[in-house]
């Protein structure tokens, strides 16, 4: 499973266009910037300009329509069974609302009575009380302290007492509320009279006493022995109320509290007392760290308020009548507004002005580029909004005046209400009738600074109480919503109750197009003009995109609309980018009007995502008057970078995306699942996300991108006096040739499309992700979280929805392959979760994952068939549907089912066909074939993507080997892990893998060729690799030793195969390569072998008998005749290493490689003084040095003679090494100098005194030719040398030579009788040589004697 098909960098650019919209959409001036705060520093003022209210006229060209600002939803009157109640009331009523549960509520005396408020029904009552109720208070309690069934706490006051009920509801369709009878808490009021009750979102319960203090009331679960269950704790003294009795409180001037209003986002609450001064309480996280902030008196309030405005009159500033928290969403640094009587607004702050300078987004270091979509732009540093007090920072002054006010002053307000930029506030017409005044900012989006509508609606009697109703909410906030949907306000009036709509821009521009029944009106041009044209756009997109309008006429004029007004994408002029300020000016409110401030457009449009500007602008005060625009704000270095970063894309391009990212804020930063892998966005909120991306899918299905892009723009009418941003770029753009705008404008509209094709794939993708969650969540999200690997766990668990919709797709494939593995795990079919995810998720489940998970399906049903002949059925249709699929389906999957059903033969052919699949050209076999060019980087792509898909085959032989490694594991556990290499030799082995391997080589590709050589190679298979006769065999065998030349192994498997397949030149010539190769892995002996089989491959018949084989087999058999030699001198130099350290070098290097004659002489033989390898090495290479030889000879006898030993032990060792080399050598001729042999053996044998004699009878023993012996002998004798005497027995030669004389004589018949008398004559000689050197000394009778009967003998024998 894959990512989808869609461009990465479509959707990399529409999330830039998305980020950079958010952030500019998040970064617009706050309340604080739009009073003018920011800008100056101080304190401000604002209501006295004509342009600071106006009604939503200013929308329209003409009077022919009126538009509405408030809307009446329903009205309805106080139930007739409370009503008959009044006429039993003795002293005391009173009237309220409950918004949190949808109902109003009466007190009458000591009763109280609640009813539904929309439709009057669920009369609910208590009269369980004897004293008067003197304020009542619905409150959800904190978690875990009461049983889930109690929704909510009712409170009632009375003089003494306070009462907590538990409140909760039935099961039907109406949910029908019930009083517990029991009460739950019952808290004295120690005689102080409770005017206010208030409770937070978290539980907390806060009073407001009589006597000008706050109280909360603290319950838990369970009593401790440091505490009670329920107290009263008193906030404004620091005490528990019960430990100070009221007789020894202070008396004071006393402030009642009438209201008070908590500020659930900040943890703030405010309190107004009857004499208007207002404190304001951090209430912290408990009643211990709660501590009042601040208090200002209206005296104070009312002497600021006159220092920033000094042309009214003091009085309007005086009795503060309604205090309106401003939460978070509402105002970022304002944190109250307190609404006089006359209808003055004054805005407070708990910190002080200059720590909102310091730290305010709206100073002039603005936020750092790198504030991400989603995220909250406007959030302070560190400890910059810390409550520190209550500032009075802006002083608003009500409708009626301004200069031309054209509407009453508000007189007499009693009641107040702020929500979403709307203050509703309630005025005493008459004694009988109140009136409701409308103050909104929200249709005036496309100013700096503050301008609000105004409407009025007259209610049918007097107002006891108003809040805004509480609707099913999502949990996720999201603008997007929020412009859709208006909130409603119930109004609860002694007549029953009245609910209003404040209506918002999405239905002033449905108000606009129904009543001029279309988009062709000047209304409708009017409405893009004056509003923001991006806003404006975005507004026409909720109407064409809306569920309930869908295929209705009002959305299509509101498409129609968005077709026509939305601009048009253009390049601007150079001159544009200096353009002042009064170029840009909005002329809305008419040369009249254009006094104070002038009224700029807040933003112009959006760069190109690759622009040096793609960060968040800041709203920084002295950019207020200037056209913010990223790529006004950028350096001039930047701006000339790219020559596209400059374009405008049209109004209908920004507000698609604005659209977008408004639509997806709420999750862009949100992580997908928290510590404990659940899902952080829930089944609804997917089914919201859904619908919305849904609808806009369908819009840009319907309008494609080349309508939205296309020149459609209608221009206004000049006469409309107003201008915009694009209208300004249009203007500027006519400077230019005619052919020069026509050519910028084509540019500019590719790249709009292109920019529009890329939230276009965004959208689509964005759709099938949600969905995809949706799916997800209707399943066991944390289970199928928890089946992933760690891995891919730590990736969710760091994975935020951005990343999700932009980056990270492998997540959903991840999650897909969980889902549907979980149902594989449980044995369940797959079809039906297959089908909603390809219906849903077609780009991220796609056919080929559908095939995948239904072959996946089939394959465990196949396990478990007990038929063969089903199974093979089961198995072979599996193979045909992921032929079908391949090669996109996951292979590695498959094939792993495949092997675990031992369907070997599906592995290799579903390989083979992905392989194929994927490189139908063959270019990857070209690329081997060709010898793997560097240069061919398609080929080696196609090559590298071929063997990818058969590495499934090394896969699969590599379990059928471990599993023959384990069954012989089991079988025989004393087994060593040398023995494992064996294991492909097993049975089962024996039987599988030849199977497989001629399989794998019927398929013709040499690729999978190559796979399977490499993987017997690597298991040590060789004689199964050399049963393979292939062609590919051999050229890997040849590539595998061309790359690894070292390889002794691979040189091996390689000259093998060319004996074995009858190419016997080829095996000989690598054979001698490998014997000559230089290496520690062969040894001499090996090298002898290599050379013998050279030479046996050469003398095959088949070789042929040309004269380059001859010569080569000449050279093959001289090598090994050296080889021989150098044999001789390892085994020399073996028995010198034992006591020579220089030595085992030498046998190492002997092993290493082959040398020739002369260096195995100079480098071995003569430096150890090896006698017998230098005889050895003259006689192979047939030196005839005399001298030298003679050397040699001589050498080796003192060598034998010189060792340790007795006489008869030298005598032994040197007759036995002097026959060992008469063998050898007594036949080579010059190595073989027999004269000097038995000249040098006489004198060691007369030095050592050995018998006399024993020299010639050695010799003749060694079957020496006796005629050369005597030849030898006699010249010797006739030489008549000084030798014998200097050795000691000057006889010794005489004594010799009667010796081999009478050995000849002994063995005279196996003389040939025809040199018989020849070699007699030669022994007659010697006698008698001997008999004159005798004759010449004295004391020779004896040696006489003994020649002259030799002499007599010889004689004798020639008869």
């Amino acid at each position: 499973m894959t990512a989808p098909q869609a461009q990465p960098d479509f959707f990399l650019t529409a999330g830039s266009m998305l980020e950079w919209h958010d952030n500019l959409d998040r970064n617009k001036p706050g309340l604080l910037e739009l009073t003018g705060v920011s800008q100056h520093g101080r304190a401000t003022m604002s209501g006295l300009n004509d342009y600071d209210y106006q009604s939503l006229s200013f929308l329209k060209s003409d009077e022919t329509h009126n538009l509405q600002q408030l809307r009446t939803v329903t009205k309805s009157a106080i139930p007739n069974e409370i009503l008959e109640h009044f006429k039993h009331m003795k002293c005391h009523c009173t009237m309220g609302l409950f918004p949190e549960i949808g109902r109003a509520w009466l007190t009458i005396d000591s009763e109280i009575y609640i009813w539904t408020y929309d439709q009057t029904r669920d009369v609910a009552y208590y009269d369980g009380l004897s004293h008067l109720i003197v304020s009542v208070g619905l409150v959800k309690p904190k978690a875990g302290v009461f049983v889930q069934d109690v929704k909510y706490l009712l409170l009632l006051t009375t003089p003494i007492e306070v009462i907590v009920l538990g409140v909760t509801f039935g099961e039907g369709s109406h949910k029908e509320m019930q009083l517990m009878n029991r009460t739950i808490f019952v808290i004295g009021t120690d005689n102080v009279s409770i005017s206010v009750i208030k409770g937070t979102d978290d539980g907390r319960i806060f009073l407001g006493g009589r006597d000008g203090c706050l109280y909360e009331i603290f319950y838990q679960a369970e009593s401790s022995w440091f505490g009670k269950r329920c107290k009263k704790i008193n906030l404004s003294q620091g005490l528990v109320s019960y430990m100070v009795p009221s007789f020894l409180k202070v008396f004071s001037e006393v402030d009642p509290i009438e209201r008070i209003e908590i500020d659930n986002s900040r943890k703030l609450l405010y309190v107004l007392t009857e004499k208007g001064s207002i404190e304001a309480w951090d209430i912290s996280t408990d009643y211990n760290n709660a501590r009042r902030l601040g208090r200002i008196t209206q005296s104070d309030i009312t002497n600021q308020a006159v220092s920033l405005i000094t042309t009214v009159d003091p009085s309007i500033f005086k009795s503060v009548k309604a205090i309106c928290p401003l939460n978070a969403d509402d105002a970022g640094n304002l944190h109250l507004v307190a609404v006089t009587q006359c209808g003055v607004r004054l805005y407070f702050s708990t910190t002080s002005l200059n720590v909102q300078q310091q730290f305010s987004p709206a100073a002039p270091c603005t936020q750092p580029d790198s504030t991400g979509f989603g995220q909250t732009a406007t959030q302070p540093l560190p400890g910059a909004d810390s409550p520190k007090g209550l500032y009075l920072l802006h002083v608003r002054l009500p409708p009626g005046y301004t200069p031309n006010a054209s509407t009453n002053k508000p007189k007499q307000v009693h009641a107040a209400h702020y929500t979403e930029g709307t203050m509703l506030m309630i005025t005493t017409q008459q004694q009988e009738q109140d009136l409701l005044w409308s103050v909104s900012s929200a249709p005036s989006v496309n100013f700096t600074y503050l301008v609000e509508s105004t409407a009025l609606e007259s209610l049918d009697g007097v107002v006891w109480g108003l809040a805004e109703v509480h609707e099913s909410k999502p949990p996720l906030k999201s603008p997007l919503n929020s412009a859709r949907h208006s909130r409603k306000v119930a109004l609860l009036t002694n007549q029953g109750t009245h609910i209003i709509e404040l209506l918002k821009m999405v239905d002033v521009l449905r108000q606009i197009l129904v009543s001029c029944n279309g988009p062709h009106h000047e209304e409708v041009k009017m409405f893009f003009q004056s509003q923001n044209q991006r806003e404006a756009c975005v507004t026409a997109l909720l109407l064409a995109t809306s569920e309930k309008l869908r295929g209705s006429e009002i959305a299509l004029w509101a498409t129609q609309a968005f077709m026509l007004y939305g601009g048009e994408p253009c390049f601007p002029h150079q001159k544009f980018l200096n353009a002042s300020n009064r170029n840009l000016a909005n002329q809305t409110l008419g040369p009249n009007t254009a006094t104070g401030r002038e009224r700029q457009p807040m933003f112009m449009s959006t760069p190109m995502p690759n622009s040096p500007a793609n960060s968040p602008v800041g709203y920084a005060g002295q950019h207020f008057n200037q056209p913010i625009s990223p790529i006004g704000n950028v350096q001039p270095s930047q701006t000339v970078s790219n020559e596209n970063s400059q374009i405008v894309f049209s109004a209908k391009h920004d507000g698609l995306y604005l659209y977008v990212s408004r639509m997806l804020r709420s999750i862009w930063q949100m992580r997908c699942v928290n510590e404990h892998f659940c899902s952080n966005l829930s089944h609804r909120d997917c089914a919201l996300l859904q619908n919305d991306l849904r609808s806009l899918r369908s819009f840009l299905e319907v309008h494609s991108v080349h309508d939205i892009s296309s020149s459609t723009r209608v221009s206004f009418d000049p006469h409309l006096e107003r201008t915009n941003s694009y209208n300004t770029i249009m203007m500027s753009n006519t400077l230019l040739p005619m052919p020069e705008q026509r050519v910028l404008a084509e540019q500019a509209q590719v790249e709009e499309k292109r920019s529009l094709s890329a939230l276009n794939f965004f959208v689509k993708h964005a759709c099938e992700v949600i969905s995809l969650w949706s799916i997800l969540n209707s399943h066991s999200f944390q289970l199928i979280c928890l089946q992933l690997s760690p891995e891919h766990q730590k990736m969710l668990k760091c994975c935020t929805f951005r990343d999700l919709l932009l980056t990270r797709s492998e997540v959903c494939a991840f999650l897909i392959i969980s889902l549907i593995n979980l149902y594989l795990k449980d044995k369940a079919g797959v079809s039906e979760v297959s089908m909603n995810l390809r219906e849903n998720c077609p780009n991220l489940y796609r056919h080929e994952d559908d095939v995948t998970y239904k072959a996946t399906e089939l394959l465990m049903n196949a396990k478990n068939c007990t038929s063969p002949t089903e199974k093979e059925q089961k198995l072979r249709t599996t193979l045909l549907m992921c032929k079908e699929a391949a090669p996109t389906l996951p292979l590695h999957s498959i094939c792993q089912q495949f092997i675990s059903a031992d369907f070997y033969e599906g592995v290799i052919e579903l390989s083979a066909v992905c392989a194929s699949k994927s490189d139908p050209e063959e270019v990857g076999v070209h690329f081997y074939n060709n010898g793997e060019p560097p240069e061919d980087r398609e080929g080696y792509t196609c090559f590298a993507t071929r063997m990818t898909y058969y590495k499934e085959v090394q896969l699969m032989l590599d379990h059928i080997y471990q599993t023959a490694c384990n069954k012989s594991n089991i079988q025989d556990q004393t087994q060593s892990p040398g023995q494992l290499k064996s294991a492909g030799k097993t049975p089962d082995a024996k039987q599988t893998i030849p199977k497989i391997v001629s399989q794998t080589l019927r398929v013709k590709d040499p690729l999978i060729h190559v796979t399977l050589y490499e993987w017997l190679l690597a298991h040590d298979m060789l004689s199964e690799l050399l049963d393979v006769v292939e062609p590919s065999l051999g050229e890997f065998l040849r590539r595998s030793v061309t790359r690894n030349g070292e390889n002794v192994v691979l040189i091996d498997l390689l000259w093998k195969y060319y004996e074995k397949n009858g190419h016997h030149s080829q095996a000989a010539h690598i054979l001698e390569n490998l014997a000559m190769t230089r290496s520690e892995n062969i040894t001499l002996e090996q090298r002898i072998e290599y050379l013998v089989r050279a030479v046996m491959c050469m003398r095959n018949g088949n070789v042929g008998s040309s004269i380059t084989n001859g010569i080569f087999l000449k050279e093959l058999e001289d090598k090994l005749d050296i080889a021989r030699v150098q044999k001789s001198v390892l085994g020399a130099m073996t028995e010198l290493a034992r006591s020579k350290l220089e030595a085992a070098t030498a046998v190492k290097e002997l092993n290493y490689a082959l040398y020739d004659i002369t260096q195995l002489y100079q480098h071995f033989a003569e430096p150890f003084d090896l006698w017998e390898c230098q005889l050895s090495i003259l006689n192979c290479s047939h030196h005839n040095d005399p001298l030298l030889i003679e050397s040699v000879w001589g050498n080796i006898i003192n060598s034998v003679v010189d060792e340790p030993g007795s006489t008869q032990e030298r005598s032994n060792r040197l007759f036995t090494k002097i026959e060992l080399l008469v063998r050898e050598y007594g036949e080579s001729g010059a190595c073989f100098p027999f004269a000097f042999l038995i000249r040098e053996l006489e004198i060691k044998a007369c030095q050592l005194r050995l018998p006399e004699g024993i020299v010639p009878e050695k010799l003749v023993n060694m079957n020496l030719d006796v005629e050369l012996l005597l030849e030898y002998y006699s010249r010797m004798i006739s030489m008549n040398e000084r030798v014998w005497a200097n050795e000691g027995n000057e006889w010794h030669l005489i004594q010799s030579a009667i010796r081999v004389v009478s050995l000849l004589a002994d063995n005279a018949q196996s003389i040939w009788y025809r040199s018989k008398r020849r070699i007699i004559g030669k022994a007659q000689d010697i006698v008698a040589g001997c008999l004159n050197i005798c004759y010449q000394k004295p004391d020779t009778n004896r040696l006489q004697h003994s020649l002259k009967e030799l002499q007599s003998r010889l004689q004798r024998l020639l008869v």
